[in-house]
């Protein structure tokens, strides 16, 4: 005999245990960065170009970029632990539509779950939904950088520029400190 199973929107289900943000890394080291490229269109352009401006104001030992099978999928529990157990900081992105974005806040809450700075890259339509996910998760002010939408029909300049725009979040955010007046400037 079948089972149906009946999912009622108006119904929520209890929200998970509310965690504090993950410890900001010792910066007097190199740190190694990881990149969870969603792997929508100019997400790796995007967090690449960030990861780039970002090498300016911290010191990074590597740049590792792990590319997820699909924008709308969540992170295995065996990847989640690998990117914990050997990055410093994560940058997770690019949420630009529903279901990539929950995603990539997903990723980036697990990460901070995990005691790992992290932050998530949404475009500025999907900020709402950013937060209530992210509240949802246990995480209520999830680290997140925005970016004007659309970003996947942007020119590869455009990308570098919202990178020098949101580097200087991302770096405040991962970090704990803002960028030096003139650091962004480069």
């Amino acid at each position: 005999m079948a089972t149906i199973t009946v999912l009622r929107p108006d119904v929520n289900e209890a929200d998970a245990p509310a965690f504090p943000l993950a410890p900001p890394p010792d910066t007097s080291r190199p740190l190694v960065l990881t990149l969870i490229d969603n792997g929508k269109p100019k997400a790796r352009e995007l967090l690449q170009a960030i990861a780039a401006e970002l090498a300016h104001l911290v010191p990074l030992a590597s740049v590792e970029t792990v590319r997820k099978e699909a924008a709308a999928k969540l992170l295995s529990e065996d990847d989640a632990r690998a990117i914990a157990e050997r990055s410093d900081i994560v940058i997770a992105g690019l949420g630009d539509c529903g279901a990539c974005s929950a995603c990539s806040v997903d990723d980036a809450v697990e990460m901070q779950r995990r005691g790992v700075p992290a932050v998530v890259v949404i475009s500025d339509v999907f900020q709402g939904l950013a937060a209530s996910f992210s509240a949802s998760r246990g995480l209520p002010a999830c680290p997140t950088a925005v970016v004007p939408h659309p970003v996947s029909s942007k020119s590869d300049e455009h990308i570098a520029e919202l990178a020098r725009r949101v580097v200087g979040t991302v770096h405040e955010q991962l970090v704990g400190s803002r960028a030096p007046v003139g650091a962004l400037a480069g």
